[in-house]
């Protein structure tokens, strides 16, 4: 996987640019890229507020950044006070690893959260996100019931630390709402102002302001179209930055560069075979029963990768000719017939990348990470 950290620093500048002039601040993701620490150094050095991802194992190759990173980050002035966001909520097993790697956590559940206010007292404040589900059914709770949720989850919170005052101790900060990454659920401005609404009750119930984390890249279609309504706190942005596209149609985000990353691979095997299987076919090693088109006699190519490395199916060939036939684990068969040069064993083709094979490539430790630009 080639990286080009310039182009992403270059994307992180512009999206943080839309978020601050909208009053809101950006965390940039890092789940896609398995918390790659360059890469977050890259977000920082963009402009970003903070960095956000759903994993432990990734916060622990992010950790170095709170000592060695940009000047002036960690901001703890006022754009946020959580530079390191937990967007998976940890089992209550893990509150004491969650409390020490990170600032804050997106959380529904007051077991796991009476575990994170055991783990942080009496040493610092921790920022729980009340996790409210808007319609896409992944994690959260029922907007009705988000405001007793609250009072309850606060109580416990304070009870388990043994402090009062919710700024020393873990405390209900804010509601965090997720959309489009489960059912596909667009994200609208009735949405958006249902939080507003929801995040108001609740905070009078409390007895204090609480801030509204208002989604991820599928918001950006909706803030460059016509704005976002007043009061949000921040957007959680992955793919926008990461690929330059918004993540509703995969649509190019203006000014935004789409070709961050580029996944190559090495050509193993040239040689001309039948388009068509011969024989009676059942399902393939992936429980699949995939349907060939009969051209004949044609060129192909074998390319050192597979399932185990990338999705297949979110590649696309930079080289004209060349057609992406499928993967097994390990090869990937590439038609190559109408490839206008002339391509040996030993040659690399490379191939832009969607979010899930960025995904995976990222997180297979057999694939090389090259890093290309100057961040």
């Amino acid at each position: 996987m080639e990286i080009d950290l310039a182009k992403l620093k270059d994307n992180a500048r512009v999206v943080s640019g839309w978020c601050r002039g909208a009053g809101l601040a950006l965390l940039a993701v890092t789940k896609g890229v398995k918390g790659d620490p360059r890469i977050a150094r890259a977000f920082l050095e963009g402009g970003v507020a903070g960095i956000a991802d759903s994993r432990l194992s990734n916060f622990h190759s992010l950790r170095d950044l709170r000592e060695r990173g940009p000047a002036g980050w960690p901001p703890w002035g006022d754009e946020t006070r959580w530079p390191f966001l937990l967007l998976r909520a940890p089992a209550p097993s893990q509150a004491a690893e969650a409390v020490a790697l990170t600032d804050g956590v997106l959380c529904a559940s007051g077991d796991t959260a009476e575990a994170l206010a055991r783990a942080a007292a009496p040493r610092r404040p921790y920022y729980v996100f009340l996790t409210v589900d808007l319609g896409d059914l992944r994690e959260g709770l029922r907007p009705e019931e988000l405001t007793s949720a609250a009072v309850a989850m606060d109580r416990r919170l304070a009870s388990a630390s043994g402090l009062s005052d919710p700024a020393g101790r873990a405390h209900v900060a804010g509601i965090a709402a997720n959309m489009a990454c489960f059912c596909g659920v667009i994200p609208t401005r009735t949405h958006l102002e249902l939080m507003i609404r929801l995040a108001k009750e609740a905070g009078e119930a409390l007895g204090r302001r609480l801030v509204i984390s208002a989604g991820n890249t599928a918001v950006l279609p909706l803030l460059l179209r016509e704005g976002l309504p007043a009061g949000l706190g921040d957007l959680r942005v992955g793919e926008g930055i990461l690929l330059g596209r918004e993540s509703l149609h995969r649509t190019p985000l203006p000014g935004c560069h789409l070709d961050a990353f580029t996944f190559r691979g090495a050509v193993i095997e040239i040689g001309a075979k039948a388009s068509a299987p011969s024989g009676e076919c059942a399902e393939n090693g992936f429980g699949h029963q995939p349907a060939f088109v009969d051209r004949g006699v044609r060129p192909r190519a074998i390319v050192a990768a597979g399932r185990q490395d990338m999705i297949p199916e979110g590649l696309t060939p930079l080289d004209a000719g060349v057609e992406i036939i499928g993967a097994t684990s390990d090869h990937m068969v590439l038609d190559v017939g109408d490839y206008p040069g002339r391509l040996k064993v030993g040659d690399e083709l490379g191939f832009s990348v969607n979010y899930a094979s960025l995904l995976r490539a990222m997180t297979s430790s057999d694939v090389a990470k090259v890093y290309v630009g100057e961040a």
